[in-house]
C-alpha cells in the first residue's frame, strides 16, 4: 500500500516515469548544446562581408576600421615557424665522463637545462627555443652553481640576440596598405581637426570658396591653438580641404579647377558627376578619402563636415575638439523625429518610415573618424545604400549604433524666416554672441559675420555696435576725469568747477586771473505768467 500523500506510481524521487522524463530533459538539452556549439551568437551574427561596430573597436575602446588608423594591418602577423632543432651530440666512449658542463659544437644554442648538472640526459629532446636565443642560458656559469655543479668554463659564448630591425616609416604606408583614394599628404603631426566642405565647380561655388579662404578659412590656416591632446611646445593646428567632383566638366573647366588646387593645395578632385541629389554618394566617397587618408593625421580628433554658404566661430569649435570623446561621437543641431517628405527638394520616397531616426543638420558637423571609418568599410563591401538628404542618411545608417549624438543649439541651421533665401545681415534676435555656426549666408553675409568677429570678438553686428558705443562713453568719461584733475593740480577756484576747452598744462591757466575775487552773480530774470515782456528787478532802469 502506497504512503498517504503519494503518487501512485512513484517509486522514489526519480524512480518511475518521473526517471524517465528527467533522462529525456537532460538529453534534450545535451542535444541542443551539442546543435549549438561552435555557432555564431546573435551579439557577432551579421552579413557577409559587413563591417560591425564592435568589430572595428581597438583595445582603447575605439571604432576603428581594419587596416585604418596607423597604416597598418588589423589582423595579427603570424610569425614564421622556427627553424628545427638540432639533435644534441652524444658523448663518446673515450669521451665519456670528460664532457660534463661543456656544449658540442654542433648545438645551435647552448642549453643549461639539458646540457650541464650531474642528472643531464643526453637522450633529451631539443628544446622548442633551439635556434633562437634563450634567456635561461645567458649566464651559464650562475646555472651550474644552482644545479650544485662546480662551475666550468664554457667553449663558446652564447649568441648575441639579433638586433630588431628599425621599424618602417610609419607614413605614407606601404603600397600595400594603400586605399584607392590615397592622396599621399604631406603629413600633419598636430593635426586634431579637419575641416571638409563639399562643393562643385560653378560661378556661385567659385565665390564662395575665395570667401571662405579669406575669413574662417584664413583662421584655419593661421590656428595656433593650445591643447592639452598635443604635447608641448607644439600647438593644435586644423587642415581644410575642399572636394569637388570633376566628372562631366568640359576641358577649360577642368583646367582651371586644376590650376586652382596647384595654386591653393585645398582641393581634392573627385570622380564624381555633381548633383544635389547625388550628395549623399558624394559623401560615401568623402568617408572613403578621410579613411584611406588616416595616417596623415596621426593626431586626428574630429572631422568637421560644413558647407561653403556658412561662418563659424573656429576658436569655440576648437574646444568641442578638446572637450569631447573622438570615438563614436557626433556633435551638432540634432533632429529628432523630423518627417520624411514625399516631394520637394527634400523628398525621400525609398525610406518606409515616416519619421527619420535622430540625425546631425548638414550644414556643420563634428564626427570622430571611426565614423567615417565604419562607413567607408560598409560602403565598399555593399551593405550601405545611398539615400537623398546626405544628413538624414548618415543617421539612417547609424541608426541602433553605439554612436552618442551630442546636440547643441549653437549650431544655427536656420532660414531666416523675413527673408526666405541666403542672408547677408542677420537680425539681432537671430544672433547670440556664443553662436558656433551660421547657414544660408551670402559671400557679404560671411564677410560681415567673420569682419564682426575680428572686431569685437563676437559675429552679431549690435553687439559690436553697443560694445563701440560703450568704448565711445568711456573714452568721454576719461576725457572729462582728466580734465578735474588737471584744475585740481593746477589749484584753480573756477565757479563751476570746470574750465571748458582750457590749457592747464604746466598749472597755469592763461587769461585767468586766479587772485581776482570771484564775479557776482547776475540777476535772475522773472518771466511773466501772463506772457508779457519779462520784468526787470527792482532798482533797475
Amino acid at each position: 500500500m502506497s504512503k498517504p500523500g503519494a503518487h501512485p506510481e512513484s517509486h522514489g524521487r526519480f524512480g518511475g516515469p518521473s526517471r524517465v522524463m528527467f533522462l529525456l530533459v537532460v538529453a534534450m538539452a545535451l542535444f541542443i548544446a551539442v546543435g549549438l556549439h561552435g555557432k555564431q551568437g546573435p551579439a557577432s551574427a551579421k552579413s557577409p562581408g559587413a563591417v560591425t561596430l564592435d568589430e572595428v573597436t581597438t583595445s582603447a575602446g575605439s571604432l576603428v576600421a581594419p587596416s585604418i588608423l596607423d597604416g597598418k594591418d588589423a589582423t595579427p602577423a603570424v610569425p614564421p615557424p622556427a627553424p628545427p632543432a638540432a639533435a644534441p651530440a652524444k658523448d663518446t666512449g673515450k669521451d665519456k665522463g670528460k664532457g660534463k658542463g661543456k656544449v658540442a659544437p654542433s648545438s645551435p644554442a647552448p642549453n643549461a637545462n639539458a646540457a650541464s648538472g650531474p642528472d643531464a640526459n643526453e637522450d633529451q629532446p631539443a628544446s622548442p627555443l633551439a635556434g633562437q636565443f634563450d634567456p635561461s642560458a645567458a649566464n651559464p656559469v650562475e646555472d651550474d652553481v644552482a644545479n650544485g655543479d662546480t662551475p666550468v668554463a664554457k667553449d663558446s659564448a652564447p649568441p648575441a640576440p639579433a638586433q630588431p630591425a628599425p621599424p618602417a616609416p610609419r607614413y605614407p604606408p606601404p603600397a600595400a596598405e594603400r586605399g584607392p583614394l590615397f592622396a599621399n599628404l604631406p603629413e600633419c603631426t598636430t593635426c586634431t581637426l579637419l575641416v571638409v566642405v563639399p562643393t562643385s565647380y560653378n560661378d556661385l561655388e567659385n565665390n564662395y570658396r575665395a570667401t571662405v579662404r579669406s575669413t574662417w578659412g584664413a583662421l584655419l590656416r593661421s590656428l595656433q591653438h593650445k591643447s592639452p591632446h598635443i604635447a608641448a611646445p607644439a600647438n593644435a593646428t586644423a587642415k581644410l580641404l575642399f572636394f569637388v567632383g570633376t566628372k562631366g566638366l568640359d576641358a577649360a573647366s577642368a583646367a582651371k579647377l586644376r590650376a586652382e588646387a596647384d595654386e591653393h593645395k585645398d582641393l581634392q578632385l573627385l570622380d564624381f558627376e555633381e548633383s544635389y541629389q547625388g550628395l549623399s554618394a558624394k559623401m560615401v566617397l568623402i568617408h572613403e578619402w578621410i579613411h584611406d587618408n588616416r595616417a596623415a593625421f596621426p593626431e586626428l580628433r574630429f572631422v568637421f563636415k560644413t558647407d561653403t554658404d556658412v561662418w563659424f566661430n573656429v576658436p569655440s569649435l576648437m574646444q568641442l575638439v578638446d572637450k569631447h570623446r573622438p570615438t563614436q561621437t557626433m556633435i551638432g543641431f540634432k533632429y529628432v523625429n523630423n518627417v520624411r517628405l514625399l516631394k520637394g527638394k527634400w523628398a525621400n520616397p525609398e525610406f518606409s518610415s515616416p519619421v527619420y531616426p535622430q540625425y546631425m543638420a548638414g550644414a556643420g558637423y563634428l564626427l570622430s573618424p571611426d565614423i567615417a571609418s565604419w562607413v567607408a568599410t560598409n560602403a565598399r563591401a555593399g551593405w550601405l545604400k545611398p539615400l537623398p538628404n546626405e544628413d538624414a542618411v548618415l543617421g539612417i545608417w547609424l541608426a541602433g549604433s553605439p554612436v552618442e549624438w551630442i546636440h547643441s543649439s549653437k549650431f544655427k541651421h536656420f532660414v531666416d524666416p523675413r527673408r526666405p533665401g541666403r542672408i547677408t545681415r542677420l537680425h539681432p534676435y537671430l544672433c547670440n554672441d556664443d553662436d558656433i555656426l551660421f547657414h544660408h549666408l551670402t559671400d557679404d553675409g560671411i564677410r560681415i559675420l567673420h569682419q564682426s568677429f575680428q572686431t569685437c570678438g563676437s559675429p552679431c553686428e549690435a553687439t559690436c555696435a553697443q560694445l563701440e558705443r560703450e568704448a565711445k562713453e568711456r573714452k568721454a568719461d576719461d576725457a572729462e576725469r582728466q580734465r578735474h584733475d588737471q584744475i585740481a593740480h593746477a589749484g584753480g577756484n573756477v565757479a563751476g568747477g570746470v574750465v571748458p576747452g582750457v590749457n592747464v598744462a604746466g598749472g597755469v591757466i592763461p587769461g585767468v586771473n586766479m587772485d581776482a575775487p570771484a564775479p557776482a552773480a547776475a540777476a535772475p530774470v522773472v518771466r511773466n505768467p501772463a506772457g508779457a515782456a519779462p520784468a526787470l528787478p527792482e532798482g533797475m532802469p
